[in-house]
């Protein structure tokens, strides 16, 4: 047995149910629980952070099922970034594993889990050290900053190990993947919250911040061009949801025929929208790898990969 076979052999990881197949009951209960476990930690703030240099990965935050300034500030990303790294070893035959087997199955998932851990660490890392999650500025120049930093540091393993193993629950004892349960919840809450929140709008306290709540506000204050964009925000977001459900309800029949059996064919059916949001979350997590080792680069005075002002990009 190799070094890293061991190390796999020892990982800790979420044992699987004895039964063969779950009721629907028992899949709901943990799919369940692991949800409300998601949006529980997306609530617990980073205890010593001070101001939050990550607001220009806001726009990624959904599709890495990540929430910045919380202890889930990694999101996906490092499961991600791993599951890339290793698709692309062993798409170039550097590993050389058969998939198509259980224990080669078993090995990649292993080598996949063991190269998520230590992604979670650097990225941890990464996050800390180069300033985008780091301590306030009123400590710099002592020796509590450093302390804080190991502090947050540790806290971003934590709550990126807390994800791993939720993704694993949700894997053996729930619904599909925890990937996809992550980005659904994210999106839903989004949905729910640009759309009905009763609450004031920081761009606009005399508004709220829901699309709904706010078309009225306009229509009784007066101002049909706002309420019209409210409105037309609305109807956006149901036609997008009812083409994306329509579309991945689609199946494409492509024909088959054989050529030892002339004259008997069949027709395969595929769903018109095959890979999904994989693509997408490939791309996201890519730029946000890209975006952060040119941020670390600049910080230690090579920036190779380009500059930041602020929060937002110069150059590369």
């Amino acid at each position: 047995m190799s070094v890293i076979d061991s190390i796999i052999e020892n990982l800790p990881e979420v044992s699987g149910p004895t039964q063969k197949k779950l009721s629907f009951k028992e899949k709901l209960k943990w799919t369940g629980i692991v949800l409300v476990l998601f949006f529980i930690l997306g609530m617990i703030p980073l205890f010593g952070l001070g101001q939050n240099a990550l607001t220009q990965f806001e726009y990624l935050s959904t599709v890495l099922a990540a929430k910045f300034g919380s202890i889930i500030s990694l999101g996906i990303g490092p499961i991600v970034t791993a599951s890339i790294i290793l698709q692309l070893l062993n798409g170039a035959s550097i590993l050389k594993m058969d998939l198509t087997t259980h224990e080669g199955k078993k090995r990649f998932q292993g080598i996949q889990k063991m190269l998520s851990i230590v992604i979670i660490l650097v990225e941890a890392a990464i996050y800390v050290f180069m300033g985008g999650l780091a301590p306030a500025a009123d400590f710099i120049g002592t020796s509590a900053y450093m302390q804080l930093q190991l502090i947050l540091v540790f806290q971003l393993f934590l709550g990126g190990m807390l994800i791993l193993f939720m993704d694993e629950v949700v894997s053996k004892w729930g619904f599909g993947s925890g990937i996809s349960l992550f980005i659904a919840a994210g999106v839903s809450q989004s949905i729910f919250i640009r759309a009905l929140s009763p609450l004031s709008s920081t761009l606009n306290p005399d508004f709220a911040t829901g699309a709904i709540p706010a078309l009225f506000q306009f229509l009784a204050a007066g101002d049909p061009v706002n309420a019209g964009l409210m409105a037309a925000a609305v109807i956006a977001t149901i036609i997008v949801f009812a083409i994306a459900v329509y579309a991945q309800a689609m199946k494409i029949e492509i024909p088959l025929s054989f050529g030892r059996v002339r004259g008997y064919g069949i027709r395969w059916p595929l769903s018109f929208i095959y890979t999904g949001v994989i693509p997408v979350i490939l791309v996201s997590a890519l730029m946000a790898n890209v975006q952060l080792w040119a941020r670390l680069l600049q910080n230690w005075g090579h920036p190779i990969l380009g500059t930041f002002v602020g929060n937002s990009p110069n150059s590369g």
